[in-house]
């Protein structure tokens, strides 16, 4: 057992988790993320921005040093967001993607950026109402979060399937455990990063894509990695936003550790990190589409396993990491307690089939959304 006073100076961690404000009457997104947004203007434990979309808000946790800490602050949040969001007559749910769908193309929040992406992309934008959830871990310098990208990238797949949380849309089943996942790639910056061979390197294809239009800004430069647009931070982006605290602290947990073991620069702990970009892209599509309950591809061999062997093969790969960091304990507690409830794409399409009620599916996810494990 690590002690806390021996365990190494490790990245602090933060995580930025979206949501979707439901009308309760109608099912659909509704609300106002601005409204909601004034219930926090920032302070110690975070702070809550409206989004893209009206019906979205963002949480942004503090600055944490631990997955406890990390907790406790993603609880609280939730928590005051869940009530702000009742108080105004509306539900707040952690998921994916709305299950009914939204209502109509959905005009954009009410500030400059908005409005100017929807002009400029015009239809692609209608349907980017969904929630991801965005883990940051504090990396030095450029050089190092773009080496701490490179070293993640294999794993995006693993990562992804921690979270699966958007199989319906528009009151159907999609076929996918992800369909966050397919609706955000619409967006063209929305890929795996490439593997970087230098910082002249990032910076020329970031270049690139602000001169061709690809993106607005640095913030619409949406790989599944990226260095942050406003933090000094590596930006992990490749999740569905979590629908239990318990689920967004096991990622958080797992991308600290790799960022960790990409710092040391050990190379007990490298992974194979020229993966060939449309494999890898291949690898995130097939974990969006089966989750964890069906096969994943293995970007490194090309083949089919079982997606829970990739996520198993991940802790097994970190676990002198998170042994050294004290954090393997509770990463294996979360991770049986995934296992024995399966994934959140699985357990809202076990509630769907017992009576085939959409409504009962959005109960659910909102119910979870506050839920909390005795940990």
């Amino acid at each position: 057992m690590v002690r806390p006073s021996d365990r190494p100076t490790l990245p602090t961690l933060g995580v930025e988790e979206e949501f979707i404000l439901v009308d309760p009457q109608t099912l659909q997104p509704a609300g106002s993320g601005v409204a909601v947004s004034r219930v926090r203007h920032g302070g110690n434990e975070g702070e809550v921005h409206p989004e893209l979309a009206p019906s979205q808000i963002e949480a942004a946790s503090s600055v944490c040093r631990d997955l406890c800490e990390l907790r406790r602050t993603l609880i609280r949040l939730r928590t005051e967001l869940a009530t702000a969001a009742a108080e105004q007559g509306w539900r707040l749910a952690a998921i994916g993607a709305a299950p009914i769908g939204q209502p109509g193309p959905p005009p954009v929040t009410d500030t400059p950026r908005y409005r100017r992406m929807y002009a400029e992309y015009g239809s692609i934008i209608e349907e980017q109402g969904v929630c991801g959830c965005h883990v940051h871990v504090g990396t030095p310098d450029l050089e190092s979060t773009l080496r701490a990208s490179n070293w993640l990238r294999p794993w995006l797949p693993a990562l992804l399937l921690v979270t699966t949380n958007s199989p319906f849309y528009r009151g159907v089943d999609t076929g996918y455990a992800s369909w966050r996942f397919a609706l955000w790639s619409r967006l063209p910056t929305a890929r795996p990063a490439p593997h970087f061979t230098s910082v002249a390197h990032y910076r020329g294809l970031l270049d690139c894509f602000l001169t061709s239009g690809m993106a607005m800004d640095p913030g619409m430069l949406y790989w599944y990695a990226r260095p942050s647009a406003h933090l000094p931070t590596l930006e992990v982006r490749v999740a569905d936003a979590a629908a239990t605290v318990d689920e967004a602290v096991l990622l958080a947990g797992l991308i600290r550790a790799l960022v960790t073991a990409a710092l040391a620069a050990d190379d007990r702990l490298r992974g194979p990190e020229h993966i060939d970009d449309q494999m890898l892209w291949a690898a995130c599509w097939r974990a969006a589409r089966d989750g964890l309950e069906g096969d994943a591809l293995d970007a490194a061999t090309g083949r089919l396993v079982p997606a829970w062997q990739l996520l198993t093969d991940l802790v097994e790969h970190l676990r002198p990491v998170l042994e050294e960091n004290g954090d393997l304990g509770l990463i294996n507690q979360l991770l049986r307690t995934l296992r024995a409830r399966g994934s959140a794409a699985s357990r809202q399409r076990a509630v769907y089939g017992r009576h085939f009620d959409i409504g009962e599916v959005i109960d659910h996810a909102v119910a979870e959304t506050t839920q909390c494990t005795s940990l």
